[in-house]
């Protein structure tokens, strides 16, 4: 079920569930593919309100091992701030109004930004690095991957198209394209250093201040995988140029940062270029199939995804060649 967005009335609702104070202001801020967020200013200061896209029994469990992830970060003073949830006046960390699931957390003054410098670059690599080491000591449930039965349902679902829009077009003209991509990766596996990954560790999900990293948010894709994922994922995610193709450069300054707190295996770096592209797979079946809020932006997602997969596998052994060096 698709979740709207709130009403100015559910807003006041929230921060009085909250106490959060007397409501000053509240406006939506833009991004995020699956959950609504708004800032609010009150008199007590201002917050962070997340309203759940996906409020199943199975998110909300999700939720709240994020949640024992600060809980467990925090009492071994990790040097980054959190996104830690508030609770209601009757001491919960997830308010109920009507089918939203909310929580809240206190905003952190703190800028992202869509395309990282390379001083931003070297602090996201070091900070991830840091991360890595904290959680190792983590002990929760240990998920499974499910990107590869998530890829195989959407792939089925994508047998039969019909064209309506842009998006379909895409879907059609790539759909085998990116089987192919998917089938020479599946295999490849790895079990080292296996933690809480973050999911997600891009230049959205981390905040700026004064020219250092200061905070880390939106837990939302953490699961027990390899620490390799994350790197991966950061790296396409913050190392590419101008006109969106990789950055050699900032690949090799990414990993030479991370490796001056904690050193890859020469296994680990063999693994991020197939990380990668399942990745851009998953992603782009998920934004065809699956993805609900921001519709009208499916086709520019499934865009960005062929344009890093098509530039990756054209310059393969160059992009390996900076990994390794």
């Amino acid at each position: 079920m698709k979740i709207r967005k709130a009403t100015k009335r559910e807003i006041l609702k929230i921060a009085n569930g909250f106490d959060l104070g007397v409501l000053n202001s509240y406006k939506l801020i833009k991004g995020g593919l699956v959950n609504h967020n708004y800032l609010v200013e009150t008199q007590k200061g201002d917050y962070i309100i997340r309203i759940m896209g996906d409020g199943s029994p199975k998110k909300l469990k999700h939720l709240k091992l994020q949640f024992r992830i600060f809980d467990y970060l925090k009492r071994n003073k990790f040097p980054y701030l959190l996104p830690h949830p508030l609770k209601t006046k009757d001491s919960k960390a997830i308010l109920n109004i009507g089918s939203k699931k909310i929580w809240v957390y206190e905003m952190i003054e703190g800028k992202n930004y869509d395309r990282p410098n390379i001083p931003q670059i070297r602090l996201m690599a070091r900070a991830l690095a840091v991360y890595h080491q904290f959680i190792s000591g983590f002990k929760g449930e240990k998920q499974k991957d499910e990107s590869e039965k998530r890829i195989i349902k959407g792939f089925e679902k994508m047998q039969k198209i019909t064209v309506h829009n842009a998006a379909d077009r895409l879907a059609l003209k790539y759909r085998d394209y990116f089987k192919d991509v998917f089938n020479s990766v599946r295999k490849i596996k790895s079990t080292q250093k296996l933690l809480f990954v973050h999911g997600d560790f891009d230049s959205s999900n981390v905040l700026f201040s004064k020219g250092k990293l200061i905070g880390i948010i939106d837990f939302d894709e953490t699961f027990y995988s390899p620490r390799i994922f994350d790197v991966s994922i950061s790296i396409r995610d913050s190392c590419y140029t101008t006109s969106g193709k990789f950055d050699i450069k900032k690949v090799n300054l990414f990993l030479r940062e991370y490796e001056k707190v904690s050193k890859l295996s020469k296994e680990e770096k063999d693994m991020i270029i197939p990380i990668i592209l399942k990745a851009n797979v998953d992603f782009f079946v998920w934004a065809y199939i699956e993805m609900k809020k921001e519709k009208e932006n499916k086709g520019k997602y499934m865009r960005e995804m062929i344009n890093s997969t098509e530039n990756i596998i054209k310059n393969k052994e160059k992009i390996q060649e900076a990994i390794m060096k």
